[in-house]
């Protein structure tokens, strides 16, 4: 196997796949898939609900069947380690990594970070409690049930009010589960409304507004108490909980790195066209905006294995020059710098929001408004905003995401 490479991509998910096809199409053929997992695909592999497809292949199709078909487009093209972890990454593209086959340093003229996300567990979002057996996230869930065959439990509570919660009442209905309830702390649905009808025809008691107090069971857990939106206090004898979304980015690589990054968070800093501080590096997909749909992420890494390809042909580096900052309203823009080393009228920000939001979202250069435009926000959710010009800025000030 080689030490040296063209492209090393980190993360076999649909970015990272995405991101290898583009490179491939472009004439770059010396890349390695890095992959953690005994199998490539992402998280798509153990999905078995129809959401995928519609914009990669313009049909629905199942997790697995899409991951399958989106790797068979650079397997047998590209080289792809499995079972394999990065443990850090240095300047100008190089990476350690840990198998079967021990320790090695691996060069490449280009690394893409593709590193995906992960759900935020029970302790994380301060829910007390022993720590009994039955507690897990919707991607365990999905794990136990579609590829170990296995049930973690048989009366389960969901918490969340995501699409991935709805898609947690799809899993077990799959494998002969009801759900008792499904509970969130936020007064409406964060996924579109009628997932709360899909839920109730399922028979699941679903419980808005509503805060979980406790956990209980010693050895496996016998109920959930929590406070409902009219300040009464509920319990629900179950045998296990299922928290569900409120997605953060896998940022250990990054905050173990010489990458800038934001302090709070760990995301790296990055351009429009995916590039770090460190011109050899690029970030793609979920980690740099959790949480979007996987065919989303499987655009957005062809255009970032495109913009890659570009570099590789490139005779200068890009370099940074306006930082894209943001009110409290908005929890993360990205991406969250502009380059203007090379010459660019349009742009678009993927932006998420903390709280419910109704009305103009404005971008600003200076005194200059370079975008304006009316949106209906709620957290977790995806909102672009689209077409802003970029063509007269200068780096004598920040870009400012606010509302008016």
């Amino acid at each position: 196997m080689s030490q040296v490479y063209d492209v090393i991509i980190i993360g076999a998910g649909p970015s990272g796949l995405a991101a290898a096809r583009s490179l491939l199409k472009k004439g770059v053929t010396h890349i390695l898939l890095v992959e953690r997992e005994k199998e490539a695909g992402g998280v798509p592999r153990h999905c078995r609900h129809p959401t995928f497809g519609i914009q990669t292949f313009l049909r629905p199709m199942n997790g697995h069947v899409w991951a399958n078909k989106i790797l068979s487009k650079v397997a047998g093209s590209c080289e792809i380690r499995t079972s394999t972890t990065v443990t850090s990454i240095k300047a100008g593209g190089e990476i350690e990594i840990s198998s079967d086959n021990g320790i090695e340093t691996l060069k490449a003229k280009r690394v893409i970070i593709a590193t995906g996300v992960r759900e935020t567990p029970r302790h994380p979002r301060l829910v007390s409690g022993l720590r009994p057996q039955g507690v897990l996230t919707a991607g365990a869930l999905q794990q136990f049930i579609y590829l170990r065959k296995l049930k973690p439990g048989i009366r389960p509570v969901i918490v969340g009010s995501e699409l991935v919660s709805f898609s947690a009442i799809w899993t077990l209905r799959n494998a002969g589960i009801k759900a008792l309830a499904l509970i969130d702390e936020h007064s409406r649905p964060l996924a579109f409304r009628p997932s709360v009808l899909y839920a109730k025809l399922l028979g699941v008691d679903v419980y808005l507004g509503s805060h979980i107090t406790s956990i209980n069971g010693k050895d496996r857990v016998e109920s959930v108490e929590f406070r409902d939106a009219d300040g009464k206090s509920n319990q629900i004898a179950c045998d296990s909980i299922i928290f569900t979304g409120r997605f953060t980015g896998e940022y250990t690589l990054i905050r173990n790195s010489h990458l800038a990054f934001e302090p709070e968070s760990g995301r790296p800093l990055f351009d429009q066209f995916g590039q770090c501080s460190d011109p050899a590096f690029f970030v793609v997909g979920n980690m740099t905006h959790p949480a979007d749909m996987g065919d989303q992420c499987y655009q957005e890494g062809l255009r970032v294995g495109l913009n890659v390809a570009d570099s590789l042909a490139a005779s200068t580096a890009k370099s940074f020059s306006v930082p894209v900052v943001h009110d409290d309203l908005f929890k993360i823009t990205a991406p969250n710098m502009i380059s203007l080393s090379k010459p660019a009228n349009k742009t678009t920000l993927n932006v998420r929001v903390t709280r419910y939001f109704k009305g103009e979202i404005i971008v600003k250069h200076g005194n200059d408004i370079i975008y304006k435009g009316k949106h209906r926000c709620l957290p977790e959710r995806r909102i672009l905003l689209k077409d802003i010009d970029i063509s007269g800025i200068t780096n004598k000030d920040e870009i400012i995401v606010t509302t008016r």
